[in-house]
């Protein structure tokens, strides 16, 4: 049955009433219970922007046994070290950073720094991470050195300089023909040990607050991103205050 324009009007002003009832109950029941359902019926899905606490750390619980590291194997203060051969910011902290840690702590032998693997940048990053675990097995006083080199040649990321014949022409440079051939057949003889121990690595940061590189835990302190270096001497210090 048709309806005149009377009627009309008289059907939608109740049903306009009883729709903006529902919307305010609606919008009442949100801001009473803001995350059941996420979402405002004014606006739509909302956003959650709320901060998650990041997880208490101590360089306790980090896991460092089988990781590269330099440094006295005793030193009182350990640093935990995440990194990512194709990141520009740890190439930032490997040359401003790194050094001054090296010649201040790690010389004195209050420091060591154990080097754990975050490779999140893709296949290159993962065959540069193979290649240091390689390069550990094979030279481990020399390291360092390598770890170095491959920092002094990053290029831009998919740019082709860590793909493992660009890595085995660095590795030659620093430890030789007769170390690199070495290293190259460990790529590939001790590819999932190596996999599994890189994966482990990058599994403990994310449950530590890693969420990118560089990062480091020093004593009870997660120091993230490419930091100048007064907050790495603080963090150092207060760990050296601790254990003294």
């Amino acid at each position: 049955m048709l309806m005149n324009q009377e009627q009309k009007n008289a059907f939608s002003v109740p049903a306009a009433i009883l729709l903006g009832a529902i919307i305010i109950a609606g919008a009442i029941v949100w801001v009473l219970h803001p995350s059941s359902p996420a979402t405002n019926p004014l606006t739509g899905p909302v956003q959650q922007n709320q901060r998650v606490p990041a997880p208490a750390v101590d360089i306790k619980n980090v896991k460092t046994a089988g990781d590269p590291f330099i440094g006295q194997a005793n030193a009182p203060v350990t640093i935990a070290y995440w990194f990512d051969y194709q990141c520009p910011f740890c190439k930032q902290d490997e040359e401003d950073v790194i050094p001054q840690i090296i010649k201040n702590y790690v010389a004195l032998g209050t420091v060591k720094i154990v080097f754990k693997d975050f490779e999140f940048l893709g296949p290159d990053s993962m065959t540069a991470s193979l290649a240091a675990r390689a390069v550990w097995d094979v030279a481990p006083d020399q390291f360092y050195a390598w770890h170095k080199a491959m920092y002094d040649a990053q290029g831009g990321e998919d740019s082709g300089w860590a793909s493992k014949d660009a890595i085995l022409t660095i590795t030659k440079g620093v430890l030789g023909q007769a170390d690199t051939t070495k290293v190259s057949a460990l790529m590939v003889s001790k590819l999932s040990t190596y996999t599994a121990e890189i994966n482990a690595d990058k599994t403990e940061g994310d449950s530590l607050g890693v969420s990118g590189t560089p990062a480091m835990i020093i004593g009870k302190q997660l120091v993230v991103g490419a930091q100048p270096y007064s907050a790495f001497k603080s963090a150092i210090d207060t760990a050296l205050g601790a254990h003294n």
